[in-house]
């Protein structure tokens, strides 16, 4: 790339000033992900409406069988290749010193997650603009978005739920996995409040330290399940009380109200709100809750044994596992002296 001031030069150099995609996704792909990028920050416009466009840039081919399959563009330019990917339902692979491809996915991605677990097996990232002009750089741990002159990172829920799972075994990581997508993807750009309480026990006790709230479940409902996803976020949307859920995902409550002991008043100092130092307070009465609390100013904190053991918000999260760990531990040392 000679020409500094060519779309795709002026595309990495603001990629290199203002994203944060680690340096091993981008590594001699710069031609490829400059060109890509620069397309999506400059997309084509027909009859005043933005199409969108989506690629996978990658080093050597990805696992296509987990992903989609190529389509057959013998005989067609690349522009018109392009011009057949709309980024959710197909995407222009981009393999480094091969032509651009069609590939065909096996199933849209409409989320931000559904594009971070087709770039699990790429060796490279995803670019995409979708019809309102914003931009998705992926990889299989964050998504960068450009919604005009900003540029805002978020981590995504793999690297958490490691952590999480690694402070707490007794959780199914799937669950919690799922749990953080729905917190961190889902309730919190909606900019709703929200707490989930996560049973580690296949048959939580029975406790005073919350109400029953109201049984849910005969429904069935479960955070594994996508298709039950709208249940579930208007349950969050329009309840006061938490959300109580099973070990292996199920909705078992809903507008479960929490109550503090004198020994967790005195021993989980107050956070930055009611919602946070209840839930807090709740999981050290309750060593047996994980409690996932969203903010209504969008982040998203995990509590344990009331400790707080994750963050996550647009750009950063979580302390180390390690911090974490040695934390609970001697919280929990302190609790039997």
């Amino acid at each position: 790339m000679t020409d500094p001031e060519s779309s795709g030069s002026l595309a990495w150099a603001e990629l290199q000033r203002r994203g944060s995609i680690r340096p091993q996704y981008l590594r001699n792909l710069q031609a490829e992900v400059s060109t890509e990028l620069a397309r999506c920050l400059d997309p084509f416009v027909h009859e005043l409406e933005i199409r969108p466009y989506g690629a996978i840039v990658a080093r050597e081919s990805p696992h296509l069988d987990r992903i989609g399959r190529i389509v057959n563009t013998d005989g067609l330019t690349p522009d018109v290749v392009r011009s057949l990917a709309d980024g959710r339902h197909s995407v222009v692979l981009v393999v480094k010193d091969q032509p651009p491809q069609l590939l065909l996915l096996h199933e849209s991605m409409d989320t931000d997650q559904d594009y971070a677990s087709r770039a699990v097996w790429v060796d490279g990232v995803i670019i995409c603009n979708d019809r309102g002009g914003i931009v998705r750089i992926v990889t299989d741990s964050s998504v960068t978005i450009v919604e005009g002159r900003r540029w805002i990172a978020k981590d995504l829920v793999y690297e958490a739920a490691e952590d999480i799972v690694q402070v707490v075994p007794a959780a199914d990581t799937e669950v919690v996995r799922r749990l953080l997508e729905l917190s961190h993807h889902r309730i919190s750009p909606r900019r709703i409040g929200a707490t989930l309480l996560y049973a580690l026990t296949d048959s939580p006790a029975p406790t005073k330290r919350r109400d029953e709230g109201i049984s849910v479940a005969t429904l069935n409902l479960s955070v594994l399940n996508q298709a039950e996803e709208p249940l579930l976020l208007h349950q969050a949307r329009y309840r006061d009380g938490a959300l109580l859920i099973a070990r292996d995902g199920r909705l078992i409550a809903v507008n479960v109200i929490l109550r503090a002991t004198r020994a967790s008043e005195q021993a989980v100092p107050a956070t930055k709100g009611t919602r946070h130092t209840s839930a807090a307070r709740h999981t050290y009465d309750c060593p047996d809750m994980l409690a996932f609390v969203v903010s209504t100013d969008g982040p998203v904190t995990v509590f344990s044994d009331g400790q707080r053991i994750a963050d996550l918000k647009a750009g950063s999260f979580r302390k180390t596992a390690e911090k974490i760990a040695e934390l609970t531990a001697l919280r929990r040392t302190e609790r039997k002296a």
